[in-house]
């Protein structure tokens, strides 16, 4: 459907003074029907959001021309000194190029999505947000972002053209969500740290793929002659062990409405509760064991230090990680460490419901076209996608080689948390277009590239572009979720004697409706899957 520039901005602002006043009012329904998450701190910095929007002198444009847009910054953390440095080379940019000035407003990447829902239903403006590792349907079904469907073609025509999957970010029928442009195919490896490989003399093989009872061979010698103190494994909500030990598509954005077990077979579209496989009870009883025999820190499940950080100390020996071709050289830079490849599991596909990192539209935006043309500057300009990513160059970072395939950098500083500017995550425009680190070679992002797009056919879910409508079950979704966070991580981290733990987690599930959640996520599977025929 195709509407009027007018009709779309004008319906936009009656939307958005209607629901900033009904979302005033029912605020606590809502956010009980949104995903919650653990509470993460930002540090170093105050509210960015009442600084200042001139525009400096000789931008070409008038100062009435420039509008101000609020934009969600996930961070890890300190900020640092050069993050203002940042932003002010990004606004000289933007301003002169779009009439543009940002407002970076800085939130921990997993509480980005409850955050967003509180400033919104508030009332305040917020103009671009993120949903990290949570499905886009909460926001969506509940109104607080706006569609983007009808805006897509004008205002990002280079997010479109670029090939972002825009499929992860749509919710019955509409655009709601626009991740990043790269890889979204699922293949896990575990990184360990080379020097115990050398120590303990224990031999690899690069293209074998390990199971979790032969990474456990490997990490009973190590723990052995390393002692008290050394762990094995980190456990964070970014990477769980379960999304590595097996293949599944939580295609209703969360495990909650079912999934499909993709490990058995990629053609089947019958959803079950994950919870009651043989596959998640197997794997609960060796993450148990693993914490029994002291692999996993017994605070793995309270700890806030991110995997990054634990990974960098000397007792820790290494992690699951996303698996592509130069996963180890790449995150060796992070922690400051060689690493070798374990691979664990192979590429694959999967809906997950939208389960991704998302920038959408809140519908307290001011601007929703020139936020939406903001997005779209960052993913088609290189230079402003770099600003945001790596800072400054010669404050944070100096190139190191640029050729016809890409370009190489190397950051000032082997800590990172010395750096005046650092920003740990990817989720800016154009992954494929961001820098080699060294020591990743300078045509790094190519074959990333060329990895993600050549996933087999045969193992993408049979389930992609599909959109589970969650209305009708929105409550139970939300009691669901809650049972969820009280079960889940702790079993991820072997805190739970899964004898005792999973029955328990199995009967709160289906107490709080799981049963009829997946019902009406198969019906609707049922019909989207008859019409694709």
């Amino acid at each position: 459907m195709s509407l009027d520039y007018h009709h779309i901005r004008g319906g936009y602002e009656m939307k958005r003074r209607l629901w900033a006043c009904i979302l005033m009012m029912t605020f606590a329904m809502m956010f009980t029907a949104c995903q919650s998450t653990s509470e993460e701190s930002v540090k170093g910095t105050e509210s960015l959001q009442d600084a200042g929007t001139n525009a400096p002198e000789g931008t070409g444009k008038d100062q009435e021309e420039i509008v101000e847009i609020i934009w969600q910054y996930p961070t890890s953390g300190n900020l640092g000194a050069g993050f203002q440095d940042m932003e002010d080379a990004l606004n000289e940019m933007m301003e002169r190029d779009i009439g543009v000035h940002v407002t970076f407003e800085p939130v921990g990447l997993g509480e980005a999505q409850q955050k967003a829902t509180l400033m919104v239903s508030g009332g305040e403006q917020l103009d671009l947000c993120m949903s990290a590792f949570a499905p886009i349907a909460p926001l969506a079904s509940s109104n607080l972002v706006l569609p983007l469907t009808d805006l897509i073609d004008e205002y990002g025509k280079d997010i479109k053209d670029l090939g972002a999957d825009l499929s992860m970010g749509y919710y019955n029928g509409e655009l709601y969500g626009i991740p990043p442009v790269g890889g979204s195919s699922g293949s896990w490896c575990y990184l360990i740290k080379t020097e115990y490989l050398e120590k303990y003399q224990i031999e690899t093989d690069p293209d074998k793929f390990y199971t979790f009872e032969e990474l456990e061979k490997i990490f009973e010698v190590i723990k052995a002659g390393e002692g008290d103190n050394f762990y094995c494994l980190p456990v964070d909500q970014t990477i769980t062990p379960l999304g590595v030990y097996m293949e599944y598509d939580a295609v209703g954005g969360t495990p909650a409405a079912g999934v499909l077990v993709l490990n058995r077979n990629f053609d089947d579209l019958t959803l079950c509760n994950l919870y009651e496989t043989d596959e998640y009870r197997n794997y609960a009883e060796i993450m148990y064991r693993w914490a029994q025999n002291g692999y996993i820190s017994p605070d793995a499940a309270v700890s806030t230090e991110t995997t990054d950080t634990l990974v960098a100390k000397d007792n820790y020996l290494g992690t699951f990680y996303f698996g592509n071709p130069l996963s180890e050289v790449s995150y060796a830079s992070t922690v400051g460490k060689e690493l070798t490849k374990l691979k664990v599991m192979e590429r694959y596909y999967a809906n997950n419901g939208g389960l991704s990192c998302l920038w959408s539209i809140p519908i307290t935006s001011a601007h929703p076209e020139k936020a939406l043309e903001a997005l779209n500057y960052i993913y088609a300009n290189d230079d402003a996608n770099w600003i945001i990513q790596y800072g400054l160059e010669g404050q944070s970072y100096e190139i190191v080689e640029q050729t016809d395939e890409g370009t190489q950098i190397r950051f000032l500083s082997d800590n990172m948390e010395e750096l005046p500017y650092f920003n740990p995550y990817g989720l800016w425009g154009n992954q494929y277009h961001y820098a080699a680190v060294e020591p990743t070679p300078v045509n790094a992002n190519k074959l990333i590239e060329d990895y993600h797009r050549g996933t087999p056919k045969e193992r993408y879910s049979p389930a992609m572009g599909y959109s589970f409508v969650r209305d009708s079950v929105s409550t139970e979704i939300a009691s669901l979720s809650t049972v969820i966070e009280q079960y889940d991580k702790m079993i991820n981290c072997g805190a739970l004697d899964p004898k005792k733990a999973v029955p328990e987690f199995i009967s709160a599930l289906k107490a709080a409706g799981i049963e009829e959640v997946i019902a009406e996520n198969q019906r609707q599977l049922d019909e989207w899957a008859a019409a694709q025929k």
